[in-house]
């Protein structure tokens, strides 16, 4: 259900909690095994299922662990045995994700995107401070939640569908074209749609005793509740506010009718009874202009419009207009059926495509021929791509509406409309169809019809100075996306061959200037002008009669600035940060890939052998992921291609700055471990603790799951879709083990339980994603089970504790110095061992080299940098790790720069050591944590 405040959403809550009647417990597998079918061969129970609804259901209900990253298995069997229980009862389900832009909704979208924000502020400050799994209020979707979802949907062969133009209408139209006996959702708008039956999916539950459990809705039950006649509950749901006429408008119309029923403004049952009541007492509906003039006191109010267009929109969705509509629809296309249909990628086999995602709509013999599903799309009724060559005024629309019936805004109808260079006609229809069936990332027709991308927030902390933005951190690979999509380099090609062709007449031009100017000299600025006034002819500057490129003259600069002749590729996004939380998107322009790559046509559909080699080179280099080992498959399994491209993304683009030795470690051994297959075990797994840290890596690695699913889409699948599921290669709770257990252990080793062939699998993949790399080496940073830092809320300073207390060296907060530190000494039984020279560096932390972290603020010895060997691998054990964590307690006593006299102190120091055992140093305490850089 939408996280929103509106009145019209408010409407669902009251028909939960006021109206007993009109919300009732039922079993969806009782009610499949009693409903009669109404055609031969039909299942007993069809249902639609809208999937932006119960992300959380179709996830498995509440896991508690959804923060480490994804319980892909756990999902997938979840989803196995709910399949499983619908097949053994005869119940069918076809499940609809969101896969339009909607612009008349975007500030709903970012409503619900800055909720989720919310959300996320509180879980990282919960684990912060708690280090334990959030409570269930501040659920957010895991990244690629969607996509999982509809990969694992494919796998189990359920279909599935996206929509193009406008979600809800196209799934209660989707719902009434095929005969569905009703919908599965949690929206009010449903509810004003009237639908055969509404059922709840947030109540659903499969019952341990083999039940499937939701509560139905009984929407004659809420019209005797509201007193209302059901034919005015659209004119009910334009007054309750709504995405065309939003509470702000409607603010002034609610205060008046409250006042005059002496209902509280200021809760939403009040406001809807009062609202129920005025709609009630209307003489007619008939003439919606004047029903408007009384909600407004006048008739030139630009509400007005607005409260007609919301009317017709809730109207198209009732059975009444739907009959209407269908019976121009279908005098309108009754030849569809013998449209042309979309082409098949190159890279996937037409009948395995076809065996693979079964029929939207159960088949029945005795249906009516226009109302059949083909393969999840319609042959009839459905409006197909009409083969507009333009990338950005696309006639694409809904598969079940055209953009007229309902009478609201157009998609893109006062918006920025992008020029873009044009697509081929055979390319939009592949990727209508595709997108439509839930085959290829939503983005893919949303970047083709329209430009533009919306890029929900994720699970990261905007002030952590590690990890960066996640979707500015993949805005590279997004921009070579776009050069491929739109064929940058096709448009590059033919720019500069045509220029070249241009410079080739002007050269001829010039030397033909030449020969009349020897022949006749005194005519020379006669023909210099002619030679001007010609459209592509060189020109001759007439004051010096020396040659002048013609762009100069065009004002676009010289041959040597960039060819005017490319297209422009410019996109839109929709980026959260800081600055910028989703008030006005961000152009970005396509970004070359660094190679001829063919045109987006000969990707998706040539069949040679140099075709596929050229799709699969495509794909690894927009991961800068081109390299011979990647394809090695004894180096690289092809289920762990998608995570070995990411993880070497995020090496090559950061330098290796953002992820440490044995986090890079942690992430390869839980794609190999054999547990990871095993979602009973992966249930039981309790984990001590979850960092902070920990949830924003797997974060960053699912988005980059994510980004590489999107490239893969756009370079024709040249990685077969059975392994791009991520339950193939990651499990968060398993990722957050491993990664715990890093801390623990000393050497890959005992990270992989001293088993050989895992250990050589892992040493393989590794080297495969750091093949060529060229890293920077870093200091190493605390251990994960070290007392937590500052939130990512807090002041953030490297000079002072995680409260600010006792600051050394004469620093206030912020690093500023009072004054100059004077040192110290260390003494052991009274004797003076060693002492410090004032420390005139700068603020310390985990971005400075060799810096110290203990109260003294002196300089590490250089011989506790290395990470201590064994056996030729690097240790990863931080047992009494005081010096990595800063000293909090007294600091590391080891700290010294300087020495006054080494030869006696040294000795002096052993002799007090062995006699008292007082001596707090011990080089063996210092973070050995290196980066991955220093293993090598």
């Amino acid at each position: 259900m939408p996280s929103g405040t509106m009145g019209l959403q408010s409407l669902q809550q009251l028909i939960e909690s006021q109206y007993a009647g009109a919300c009732v417990s039922v079993d969806l597998l009782r009610i499949a095994s009693s409903v009669a079918s109404p055609y031969q061969g039909r299942v007993a129970l069809s249902l639609v299922v809208d999937a932006e609804c119960c992300l959380d259901r179709l996830y498995g209900g509440y896991v508690s662990d959804w923060i480490c990253g994804g319980q892909w298995n756990r999902m997938l069997q979840f989803l196995a045995s709910l399949v499983q229980t619908l097949h053994a009862h005869n119940l069918h389900l076809a499940v609809f994700f969101n896969g339009s832009l909607e612009p008349p909704r975007m500030h709903e979208w970012v409503r619900n995107q800055l909720a989720a924000r919310s959300n996320i502020y509180q879980v990282l400050r919960h684990l912060h401070t708690k280090g334990t799994p959030p409570p269930k209020v501040w659920w957010v979707p895991p990244s690629t939640l969607r996509t999982a979802l509809r990969l694992a949907l494919r796998h189990l062969k359920i279909a599935v569908l996206s929509s193009v133009d406008d979600h809800h209408q196209e799934v209660i139209g989707f719902c009434r074209d095929n005969h569905f006996h009703g919908i599965l959702a949690e929206d009010a708008e449903y509810a004003i749609f009237d639908p055969p039956r509404y059922f709840s999916s947030k109540q659903l539950k499969l019952t341990y005793k083999g039940s499937l459990e939701t509560k139905e809705f009984i929407l004659d039950e809420v019209a005797k509740g509201l007193n209302l006649n059901p034919n005015r509950f659209c004119v009910l749901a334009a007054l309750l506010g709504n995405f065309l006429l939003t509470d702000a408008d409607l603010r002034e119309f609610h205060k008046r009718i409250c006042e005059e029923n002496q209902t509280p403004l200021n809760q939403p049952e009040g406001v809807i009874r009062a609202v129920a009541s005025f709609v009630r007492e209307l003489p007619s509906i008939d003439n919606l202009e004047s029903v408007g003039a009384k909600v407004f006191n006048s008739t030139t109010d630009g509400r007005v419009n607005r409260f007609k267009q919301a009317v017709n929109y809730f109207l198209n969705g009732t059975l009444r207009q739907h009959n209407h509509h269908n019976e121009g629809k279908n005098h309108k296309h009754g030849n569809a059926a013998h449209e042309t249909k979309a082409r098949k990628l190159a890279s996937e086999a037409a009948d395995e495509e076809q065996n693979e995602i079964p029929d939207a709509v159960p088949s029945s013999s005795d249906q009516p021929q226009e109302e059949v599903v083909e393969n999840g799309g319609y042959v009839n009724g459905g409006s197909q791509p009409h083969g507009s060559s333009s990338g950005s005024s696309s006639g694409a629309t809904s598969p079940h509406r055209d953009r007229e019936a309902w009478g609201g805004p157009k998609s893109g109808e006062g918006q920025y409309q992008p020029s873009l260079p044009p697509v081929a006609a055979e390319v939009l229809r592949t990727a209508y169809e595709r997108h439509r069936r839930g085959l290829m990332s939503p983005y893919m027709y949303q970047l083709l019809t329209q430009g533009e991308i919306r890029l929900p927030v994720v699970l990261e902390d905007q002030c952590h100075r590690e990890v960066p933005n996640i979707q500015l951190f993949y805005r590279p690979v997004r921009q070579m996306v776009y050069a491929i999509l739109f064929n940058l380099h096709h448009h590059t090609f033919l720019a500069e061959k045509q220029r070249e062709q241009q410079t080739d007449k002007s050269e001829t031009s010039k030397d033909l200037f030449v020969v009349a100017f020897l022949l006749c000299p005194n005519h020379k600025f006669s023909l210099l002008d002619g030679v001007t006034n010609g459209s592509s002819t060189p020109s001759n500057s007439a004051s010096t009669g020396s040659y002048v490129p013609p762009q100069s003259l065009n004002g676009s600069g010289t041959a040597t600035q960039p060819n005017p002749l490319i297209p422009e590729i410019k996109i839109r996004e929709w980026v959260w940060t800081a600055a910028n939380p989703y008030r006005h998107p961000e152009i970005v322009v396509a970004a070359a890939v660094g190679w001829p790559v063919p045109t987006v046509h000969r990707l998706w559909f040539g069949t040679s052998m140099d075709d596929k080699k050229r799709r699969l080179r495509a794909f690894l280099s927009c991961l800068h992921a081109d390299t011979a080992l990647m394809l090695n498959p004894d180096y690289v399994p092809q289920h762990l291609l998608i995570l070995a491209c990411v993880l070497r993304y995020i090496m090559a683009a950061s330098q290796g700055t953002i992820l440490q030795k044995q986090e890079l470690d942690a992430l390869i051994v839980q794609a190999f471990a054999m547990e990871i297959t095993n979602p009973n075990y992966l249930q039981d797994l309790q984990l001590t603790k979850v960092s902070a840290r920990g949830v924003q890596l797997a974060t960053l690695v699912m988005e980059g799951v994510e980004t590489a699913l999107l490239v893969n889409d756009a370079c024709g699948s040249p990685v077969p879709w059975p392994v791009c599921c991520p339950w193939l290669f990651f499990d968060g709770k398993l990722f957050h083990t491993k990664l715990s257990r890093t801390q623990t252990v000393r050497d890959l080793h005992e990270l992989c339980e001293h088993r050989g062939d895992l250990i050589m699998k892992v040493e393989k993949l590794r080297k495969a994603i750091l093949d060529g790399l060229v890293l920077t080496p870093l200091p190493p940073r605390p251990p994960a089970l070290a007392p937590m830092h500052d939130p990512a809320w807090a002041p953030r300073d490297f000079l002072a504790g995680p409260f600010n207390v006792n600051l050394p060296g004469g620093l206030k907060r912020g690093g500023q110095r009072r004054g100059v530190a004077r040192g110290g000494q260390l003494e052991v039984a009274g004797v003076v061992v060693s002492s410090w020279v004032p420390n005139y560096g700068g603020p310390r932390g985990r971005g400075h080299m060799g810096s110290a972290s203990g109260r003294g603020g002196g300089m590490m010895p250089a011989q506790n940098m290395a990470a201590p060997q064994r056996n030729g691998h690097v240790h990863y054990s931080t047992r009494g790790g005081r010096a990595a964590r800063g000293g909090r307690r007294g600091g590391h006593q080891a700290t010294q720069r300087k020495q006054n006299n080494a030869t006696s102190t040294n000795t002096t120091t052993a002799n007090a050591s062995q006699s008292n055992g007082k001596a707090s140093v011990n080089s063996n305490e210092s973070c050995d944590s290196n980066r991955y850089r220093a293993s090598m």
